[in-house]
């Protein structure tokens, strides 16, 4: 493993750090935190911290103990975490999340110096952000409240105190043992920071433990082959100890006193014989404390060495990085791998072999390697929720508005690829909302809300793919408003009969905004129309709901995947097209009774009781000789999230099995009525449908026909 890769290592685990830190300090927001809250939020800091000295990031090493010191004073009670402070805390974590950018990217660091100063002055408690005065803390259960002043009280409480047992002194100084395992500096560890926290800490090394060094023969810079021994000040914890060496996890070995002296683990090749003790055991400092912490005998060190380098026979879950690329080429292998699968299946029908019980144990292999290699790039969604916390701090504090958070579903997983290219599009529908969306206080206080507004994020899986709503309370879409501007700015004639749905779509149109004024957050007309454009572009659909006065939900139906995905293939007149699988409901040959007409040209289906548009995939492809009689051809029933039901009029249904989704603006261009495209087991190339647009163009077809037949 290359030092880049250990870098890389340490900026994931930044960021999980980061998420975690986040995450804490939203609990103690919303009061619901405890102590371990307060711990977490410190080992979260304290991990890079560690990380960045090692990798000599100075400009993040020194900002983060800065931050650490606080985290500290708040943890041991010294600093009360009223409001304010946990606000300060977020903007230091928001400058955090800075230095990390920039320690990756290689850029120049934030300029932290004012928010340090702050940070600073709050561990002093004169700095204003605490400057509110802190709750009494609660009584003891078993402690009497304070009361007016009244001398008995006094003269009882002291009688108490001096007749209570004396509570053992602290000990004037305890011993630290170290020991660095085997492979412990090849993940970028550095014993020379852990030795000088502990010297910071008041800790004094007595002794380094040189009997498993080897001849220089069999020396490997990368094991670790020496221990110390330090004795710390009794004012130390053991777990202000154990925090310096949080980033490094197992691989050093620590013990205190009346603890087992850790033995060296060297993985590379067995220790030396052990050199006399009075040259194996070289003291730094207080000689006569050598005794009570001599080394194991070198074969009781053998055994030691030889039993960690036998496999481990527990069960513990293990965990393995791999490159995104490495993954990328995965998921195209796995992809090429069911393109041939499917022309084998197709050449073996066309010899009448299909029924060979090989070609079914391929099809069940090939389907669980593409559902394992699709499980590795699949990420929980938590990672986008996780940025809108800051956002929303910035945009309240350009705009005045205090928006709450709430959300749910923050662990449902999908593809890496869409999380990535998911952000973009839900910053600005955010930005929207609140810029847009949610009203003053003033003037929520006026409609009789809650001068606070609140940002509802949800996720869920439905019917093989991901739904993601961001709603808001705030004063709705005002449609006329809205109607009038684009009439106004000529997207839409002046007579034109639109619905809701279609007026609610058009603050999608490049160019289109209703802003006042432009600001640093909207105004422009641009935005929202790269929000739709970016959504379709991942392959799926974004719905308005609005109720004025009430709130605004945008719904984002995504695909859970982009690349491999199951569908029915099915025969236009003379062209193949594939339907996804996620869409259908069932298929089924309609007798005259269930075909209604409405209009001259559209058809409706009577599906037990409820009409749907009949959409003829015939006309919209133009294929020669395609079926138009819904009876005599084959209706396949489908399901999207926001235009409901529609029944695709097919010629026939040829197949159902997996296809590799291959993008059509990459080679030509985007297509309303077409998801992409993929290679058949023929060879041939067959377009997918868009489910989601045809079902919203029949239901746009369908007012239309209605509102003239009212007209009429």
């Amino acid at each position: 493993m290359t030092e880049d890769d250990i870098k890389q290592i340490f900026f994931v685990e930044c960021e999980e750090s980061l998420e975690a830190a986040e995450a804490g300090l939203a609990a103690c927001r919303e009061g619901t935190h405890d102590a371990e809250t307060i711990n977490a939020i410190f080992r979260a800091v304290h991990s890079i911290k560690g990380g960045a000295g090692a990798f000599g990031h100075t400009a993040l090493a020194a900002y983060t103990h800065g931050f650490e010191n606080l985290l500290g004073d708040v943890r041991e009670g010294k600093v009360p975490l009223v409001s304010a402070l946990v606000d300060l805390l977020l903007l230091a974590l928001d400058c955090l999340r800075d230095h990390v950018e920039a320690a990756r990217g290689g850029g120049a660091p934030p300029d932290d110096a004012e928010l340090l100063a702050r940070l600073e002055a709050a561990r002093a408690g004169n700095g204003g952000e605490v400057a509110a005065s802190p709750p009494a803390p609660a009584p003891a259960p078993h402690a009497v409240p304070p009361a007016a002043a009244d001398p008995l009280d006094d003269l009882d409480a002291l009688l108490n105190e001096l007749s209570a047992p004396a509570a053992p002194p602290a000990p004037e100084t305890w011993l630290l043992h170290i020991r660095p395992h085997a492979g412990a500096m090849t993940k970028g560890s550095e014993p020379l920071l852990w030795l000088r926290e502990l010297t910071d800490l008041g800790g004094t090394c007595e002794l380094c433990d040189i009997a498993a060094v080897p001849t220089f023969d069999r020396l490997k810079v990368e094991e670790g082959y020496l221990g110390w021994t330090f004795r710390m000040p009794g004012s130390v914890s053991r777990e202000a100890v154990a925090e310096i060496f949080d980033f490094v996890g197992d691989e050093v070995a620590l013990a205190y006193d009346g603890d087992p002296i850790p033995a060296p683990r060297i993985a590379a090749c067995a220790p030396a014989p052990a050199a006399p003790p009075s040259e194996a055991l070289r003291p730094i400092a207080r000689p006569e404390a050598v005794g009570a912490v001599a080394p194991p005998p070198p074969a009781a060190a053998a055994a030691a060495a030889a039993a960690a380098a036998a496999p481990a026979g527990g069960t513990a879950n293990q965990s393995v990085r791999i490159d995104l690329r490495k993954l990328d080429m995965l998921i195209d292998g796995v992809g090429e791998l069911v393109i041939a699968q499917a022309m084998l299946a197709q050449r073996l029908t066309n010899e009448n072999l299909a029924h060979i019980e090989e070609l079914a144990l391929i099809d069940g292999l090939v389907r669980d390697i593409q559902e394992h290699a699709m499980a590795f790039r699949a990420q929980p969604i938590s990672s986008v929720f996780g940025r809108v916390p800051r956002l929303l701090r910035e945009l309240g504090g350009s705009t005045g508005k205090h928006v709450k958070l709430e959300v749910a579903g923050e662990t449902t997983e999908l593809d890496k690829t869409v999380i990535e290219r998911l952000s973009e599009p839900m910053t600005h529908l955010i930005r929207n909302a609140v810029d847009h969306g949610i009203e003053p206080p003033e003037e929520r206080r006026a409609a009789g809300k809650d001068p606070e507004g609140t940002l509802t994020l949800s996720a869920e899986q439905k019917a093989g793919r991901i739904i993601i709503r961001i709603a808001d309370d705030g004063r709705g879409i005002d449609r006329d408003r809205v109607l009038a501007k684009a009439i106004a700015n000529g997207l839409v004639a002046p007579d034109a009969l639109l619905s809701d749905d279609d007026i609610n779509q058009l603050i999608f149109a490049p160019g289109f905004s209703t802003a006042a004024q432009v600001s640093n957050i909207s105004g422009r007309g641009v935005g929202m129309d790269v929000v739709k454009q970016n959504v379709k572009e991942l392959g799926g659909r974004i719905t308005i709901e609005s109720v004025p006065g009430k709130g605004t939900t945008f719904s984002l139906a995504l695909p859970l995947t982009l690349a491999i995905s199951d569908g029915m293939i099915v025969q236009v007149g003379d062209q193949s097209l594939v339907i996804p699988l996620t869409h259908v409901i069932e298929s089924l040959r309609p007798t005259p009774a269930d075909v209604k007409g409405m209009g001259t040209r559209a058809q409706m289906l009577n599906a037990r009781g409820s009409f749907v548009p009949i959409v003829p995939l015939g006309v919209l492809t133009s294929a020669n000789e395609a079926v138009s009689n819904p009876c005599e051809g084959v209706l396949v029933l489908v399901e999207t999230e926001g235009h409901g039901r529609a029944a695709l009029l097919v010629d026939t249904i040829t197949d159902q099995r997996q296809f590799v989704i291959k993008a059509l603006d990459a080679h030509y261009r985007q297509i309303d009525s077409v998801a992409g495209a993929t290679i058949l087991g023929n060879g041939k190339v067959a377009l997918i449908v868009d489910v989601d647009f045809l079902a919203s163009h029949a239901a746009r077809s369908l007012v239309g026909t209605a509102v003239l037949a009212a007209a009429a």
